[in-house]
Formats: C-alpha cells, structure tokens, sequence
C-alpha cells in the first residue's frame, strides 16, 4: 500500500462515523482510485450530489431547484453562503466526476485528486454541520446548531413538511428548540426547553452532543408529543410511524 493511498485510507476511516450513509460509496471510491478510476470518479460524484441536499436544505429552507449537482451549484444564493475553497473543489469533483460517468479517459492520478477534495469537502462538512461530530478543543463551542437536514435525513417525508427550521439553541445552563413554520400567513416560531420537556440536558455537553442525542436517541413518541415537528398525530398515528421507522414503543412522555 503506497503512502499516498493509506493517507487517503486513514481519512476516510476517520470520516466514516460521521457520514455512515455514504461510507459503502466512500469506500468504493478509494477501492477504485487504481483498478478502475472512472468508477472511482463517479462515486466520489454521488457521494457529493448525496451531501448537497441536506446542506442546501440546511442554508435555504426549501428543498433544492433540481436534484443533480449542477442544479445546486449553480444556485448563487446557496453558493454565496458556502466557503469559496469549498465550492471550488465542489465544482472540481462535479466535473471531474461527469467524466467517470461518461466513461472519459482518465487515470489513477485523477481520482486520487478528485478524492482529496471530496476528503475535504467531507471534512470540512463534519466540523461545521454533522451533530455528531464533537468540536475540537481549540474551537469555541456553537450556541446554535441546524438539525432540520439529519431529522429528515433519519424521518424523510414525515417530518412535517411545513417546518423550515429546527434549531437547537443553548444558554449558560438550558438548552431550547426554536422549530420555525410557515403557516400560509407568515413565519411561526416555536421554542421548547430541552430540561422542561425531557429533562435531559447536561450545561456542561456541548451543542453537537445535545444535537447528537436528540437526532440519535430521541424516539418519534417523544418528539410527537412534545414537538410539532411531525404536525399533530393521535396515537393511532404515532403507533404507524412507530412501525415504519421500525422504533421500540416508549412509554408516553409528557
């Protein structure tokens, strides 16, 4: 194994944790950066075409113009809001990636290229989006934290589809839920306290560990009976989305 490949490797297992939805397009990408490095470009382009929703989600509030790569990039408005050494190597991958896809002559040096920007695209995703990610120590702690794209993310389409925002923000000792719908008339915002509703806060985790507990623990009983994220739902229906999202009942929290 040649260094170049192991550094590659080591990244990639450091990523995996964080973005385990992607991991068997990952590891396919890296297997492939020699034997077959057109197949490794195209997985590195889904694996990015895979991150871009739920970031455009995150930024915009709406789900994006169309649901190919190009059709988010070329949204100025969402790109203005991204670093720019991030969308450069974003739009690098896209069109290095359109060319594993139309089975263009390339070679290893080219998916080892595209590869370290999608590492770190992928990394720079982890340290400033994923709520399972823990901040490092040199890093102040956020205040604030967007959950709205992992919520739909783990849920899809039965998240209610009203909601714009659902935001974890954190006080010296609370914690709260700013969830913002729009209601046909305008933007409703609605807050509920982490310790109030659940008793289950920590002042001394950070954001993205409350985040991470909330996305990862947090069964859909409890937040449909303390949230609006799932809109109003009677027992009947907590009980089928229960069963669709293959969760173990939970004693009713109230």
């Amino acid at each position: 194994m040649s260094a170049e490949f192991k550094a590659l490797a080591d990244r990639v297992a450091a990523l995996e944790a964080h973005v385990a939805g992607l991991a068997s397009y990952l590891q396919a990408s890296l297997g492939n950066v020699s034997s077959d490095p057109q197949n490794s470009l195209t997985k590195s382009r889904v694996v990015l075409e895979k991150l871009l929703r739920p970031l455009y989600l995150a930024h915009m509030k709406k789900d994006p113009p169309g649901p190919m790569i190009g059709n988010m990039l070329g949204d100025k408005a969402f790109t203005a809001k991204i670093d720019s050494r991030i969308i450069v190597r974003m739009n690098a991958i896209k069109d290095m990636g359109n060319l594993g896809t139309h089975g263009c002559k390339v070679d290893a040096s080219d998916a080892i290229r595209v590869m370290r920007d999608l590492l770190d695209v992928l990394e720079w995703y982890v340290a400033n989006h994923d709520p399972g990610c823990l901040l490092s120590g040199n890093r102040e702690d956020r205040h604030a934290l967007e959950i709205l794209p992992e919520l739909k993310n783990k849920y899809g389409n039965t998240v209610c589809r009203k909601i714009l925002s659902a935001k974890l923000v954190r006080s010296e000792d609370r914690c709260y839920l700013d969830i913002t719908t729009d209601n046909g008339q305008g933007y409703l915002t609605s807050t509920y306290s982490l310790d109030i509703y659940w008793g289950e806060f920590d002042p001394k985790w950070t954001i993205v560990e409350v985040a991470n507990r909330f996305v990862s623990s947090f069964g859909i009983r409890r937040i449909v009976l303390n949230t609006v994220l799932f809109g109003n739902r009677g027992e009947k229906d907590i009980e089928l989305l229960e069963l669709l999202h293959d969760e173990v009942k939970e004693d009713p929290i109230l």
